[in-house]
Order: C-alpha cells, then sequence, then structure tokens
C-alpha cells in the first residue's frame, strides 16, 4: 500500500492483510480499529482480522490492501501466496501475468 493510501485510512475501513507468521503469507479480512496520525511520515495503523476479532494487530504497511483487491503486481507476498486468497479478494495474479 502507498504511503498516501495508508495515511488516508480510518477507523471502520475494511482492509485485507497478509499474515506474517503464516508461511504462505495468507490474507485475511480485516477492519481497521486504530489510527494514530504521524507527521511527517506514516501514521500508525491497528487492524482486528474478521478470523481473530479480540486481537488487535499493528502490520506493516506493504502486508496490507484495500477491499476491493484487484491484485497488486509489486507485492511479493501476494505473488507468493496466490493460491491462498481471501473471499473478499477478487483476484490476486503473480507479477508478470
Amino acid at each position: 500500500m502507498l504511503e498516501f493510501q495508508w495515511n488516508a485510512l480510518r477507523t471502520g475501513d475494511r482492509v485485507v492483510v497478509h499474515d506474517d507468521a503464516d508461511p504462505r503469507f495468507g490474507l485475511h479480512d480485516a477492519t481497521v480499529s486504530m489510527v494514530r496520525t504521524r507527521f511527517p511520515g506514516a501514521s500508525e495503523i491497528g487492524v482486528r482480522c474478521d478470523d481473530r476479532p479480540s486481537v488487535m494487530t499493528r502490520p506493516w504497511r506493504h502486508a496490507v490492501h484495500l477491499v476491493p483487491l484487484e491484485g497488486d503486481p509489486d507485492c511479493w507476498r501476494c505473488s507468493a501466496s496466490a493460491t491462498n486468497v481471501s473471499p473478499t479478494a477478487v483476484s490476486v495474479a503473480p507479477a508478470g501475468s
């Protein structure tokens, strides 16, 4: 996610997040639950995944995608996990396709 998109996120926005603890870098549907604005620089964002609503995580900016997901050719996590797609995701194509 680009920095201007990251800084535009607001509480309640829907996103999909790569799980860095998963070796397949699976995508999880999530809701932005915390935004702490930082200037200059990127905001601090907290999300709650739909499958773990009691846990708030603070993912890296590059591990988050906007919904609907149309595939990000520059996302190495999407390239690594092209077969493990969230139901919300429209399509995730490997880079170069």
